[in-house]
């Protein structure tokens, strides 16, 4: 949920029904190069990639109407070249934003074939397909005639939304060539860019009446997806604010605390029958009067998440919360906020980004960072996430940790209430409080024909958040069949399961505080197999598949984890009667990376101990960090192929003499 659609209400303009582009825009009477029939160049390289991007223009005009409202209006201009049927699958169709009035954005489109054959393409004449992720605001079309080696190209002029805030992408899993973005905007709006992942846009005074905003891109590389990154965070983007109004002089606009303010006053004004209703919520939910402030503190959220529901676009009103029991990320943290300030419980309110798409950057004040919040109490030090049901106190959605946030104090001086904003980092949950522990034993039949697996997954934090809080709402038919396969993660094979339990599932359980654990018992077949007159021990199976990092492409991006994280598992085995285990220092390994040996910040160990038969292996992995240098990449990956290393490791039985 944004922040500014619910501060900007008095300011943005409303988006006309009908898409008339004003013939004073820069760009009013786009085209194409009408004698153009020959293809663009490529090189013999290029040829050869599924597609290529020939030309990639955008422009976005803040445009003053003619009923004195400021609009904004885009250009875009696409011309790609598909040189198989993989290029051809992703770029024949057209993706076109729906207009207010319902009606789909007016495009030109055409075809040049490699025989210099040209085909225009009318948005009467596309066929319009199924939207499998149900966007809401775009059609998407296909583009018939496409063949290998042809270009598509395509643009169109439209109104967007007004924002005094926005972004742009310019790079995915495609190069791209004459990338050109520009912003364009009367005299008396100054906006300002900042580039991430790429040169910075520079300003263009060869337009007069205007202020222009421009960068120019010879090429952009494509990006390939990578594991133990955030792909989309690292993308080529630009991010954009209106920063200084004429007639306002040199007081910058948008800024940090103007945010503070409108996330102060917009959190915690009420009105009497939301007042009213906080008094009602108080008293349904039973809060203590005094008691340890973190025991109040999870006492409302649990009452109030167990007993509201999420619902996006739901009224923010508490009095109207109250009585459809349905609230937006807004509306929860506007209840949140209330309750607690009633409770005279010192609550800052926290609103950031999700740094798997964009990383909050404090030095740059667009408030399209201010995407969620988050309520931090200075008290206990500790967070919690109002609209979020499956994290509960002191658990921050691993995308919004780990990076900075503008953190808002209420100010009280007499009968004056106000604010102050500052930008703070969010910490990210260490490792230890966000775990995936396993514990198994297992007992070999006397023939060594199967084995016997006791299994105990016992899981905290960020590991349980994915199953614990939503549990209640799987079938209990349905139940079963997904703890068997919690087992077959670890035996593939498993059968024959018995005595199958899960621990600490009821609603509204805090991972941080109870684990999720699971426990049964299977049999398996391949776990040991004959060979000859030894039997070979598939031990490092135990411990479930593993990530392989053994790319031989060189590393695009720096490490940045979804969360820090660790695994703690133990195996028991008896080794069979008349047999003796041949390699087991195989199963030794001590592989570290950062800070000190003696601290390090990623680290893969495992070790045995023998107790007559019984064999006792017991294995450590953490990532205590979330980022690391992709110039020492090859550290970090040693940790991680340890792990996939010790996936492999068979034990040989030999038969005594």
């Amino acid at each position: 949920m944004r922040l500014y659609p619910l501060l900007f209400a008095l300011l943005l303009s409303v988006v006309a029904s009908a898409q008339s582009i004003p013939t004073a825009l820069i760009h009013a009477g786009y085209n194409w190069d009408v004698k153009r029939t020959k293809r663009l160049p490529v090189t013999p390289a290029e040829a050869e990639l599924p597609a290529i991007v020939l030309k990639d223009f955008t422009s976005l005009e803040y445009f003053l109407g003619s009923d004195q409202n400021l609009h904004l209006y885009a250009t875009e201009h696409r011309i790609i070249r598909v040189n198989n049927s993989d290029g051809i699958e992703r770029y024949n169709k057209i993706v076109l934003p729906i207009l207010a009035n319902g009606q789909t954005v007016d495009v030109k489109a055409r075809t040049i074939s490699p025989r210099g054959e040209v085909r225009e393409v009318r948005t009467a004449d596309m066929k319009e397909l199924k939207d499998d992720n149900n966007q809401r605001g775009y059609r998407i079309f296909a583009v018939d005639g496409v063949e290998n080696g042809s270009e598509v190209e395509y643009f169109y002029t439209r109104e967007r939304p007004m924002n005094h805030f926005g972004s742009e992408t310019f790079q995915n899993g495609t190069p791209s060539r004459d990338v050109i973005f520009e912003l364009i905007s009367p005299e008396t709006l100054t906006f300002e860019a900042k580039v991430y992942n790429g040169p910075p846009a520079v300003a263009d005074t060869t337009m007069p009446g205007k202020r222009v905003l421009r960068l120019s891109l010879k090429e952009v590389p494509a990006v390939r997806d990578e594991a133990f990154t955030q792909v989309r965070a690292q993308l080529m983007r630009l991010e954009y604010k209106l920063a200084f109004i004429a007639n306002k002089g040199q007081v910058r606009q948008f800024t940090w605390a103007d945010a503070s303010q409108n996330i102060y006053r917009n959190l915690t004004s009420l009105g009497k029958d939301e007042a009213k209703a906080v008094d009602k919520i108080i008293a349904d939910a039973k809060v203590p009067g005094s008691g340890p402030v973190a025991e109040r503190i999870a006492a409302v959220e649990r009452y109030v998440k167990l007993n509201y529901s999420l619902e996006d676009g739901a009224d923010n009103d508490i009095a109207r919360i109250r009585a459809t029991r349905n609230a937006s990320e807004v509306g929860f943290t506007h209840l949140l906020t209330a309750l607690y300030r009633k409770l005279d419980i010192e609550t800052q309110m926290v609103m950031t980004s999700d740094r798997s798409e964009r990383k909050f950057d404090g030095s740059f004040d667009t408030w399209n960072f201010l995407d969620h919040y988050l309520l931090y109490f200075p008290a206990t030090q500790q967070y919690l996430a109002p609209g979020r049901p499956d994290c509960y106190y002191g658990l921050v959605p691993a995308d919004w940790a780990g990076q900075s946030g503008l953190y808002v104090k209420p100010l009280k001086l007499g009968n004056i209430e106000s604010a102050m904003g500052t930008v703070k980092e969010i910490p990210a949950l260490p490792a230890d409080q966000s775990h995936q522990d396993l514990d198994v034993t297992v007992t070999f039949a006397p023939d060594l024909s199967k084995s016997t697996v006791a299994l105990r997954q016992t899981m905290t934090g960020y590991m349980a958040a994915v199953i614990q809080p939503f549990w209640t709402m799987i079938p209990e038919a349905k139940q079963k069949e997904v703890l068997q396969d919690m087992q077959k993660s670890i035996v593939p094979d498993a059968a024959n399961f018995k005595n199958l339990t899960v621990k600490n599932v009821e609603r509204g359980t805090n991972s941080l505080q109870k684990p999720f654990i699971v426990e049964g018992q299977c049999e398996s077949a391949a776990l040991l197999d004959k060979a000859g007159p030894r039997y070979l021990f598939k031990i490092g199976t135990l411990i479930g598949p593993q990530t392989e990092l053994y790319q031989k492409e060189e590393r695009q991006f720096d490490v940045d984890n979804d969360s820090n994280h660790g695994y703690a598992r133990i195996i028991r085995f008896e080794v069979p009667a008349g047999y003796t285990v041949r390699n087991l220092k195989d199963l030794n390994f001590d592989v570290k990376a950062g800070s000190t040996a003696g601290k390090p910040l990623f680290d893969f160990h495992s070790s045995y101990v023998q107790q007559g038969q019984t064999i006792i292996v017991t294995i450590d992995e953490n990532y205590r960090q979330l980022t690391w240098s992709k110039a020492d990449f090859e550290a970090f990956r040693s940790v991680v192929n340890a792990s996939a290393n010790f996936n492999k490791v068979v034990l040989v039985l030999d038969k005594k003499s």
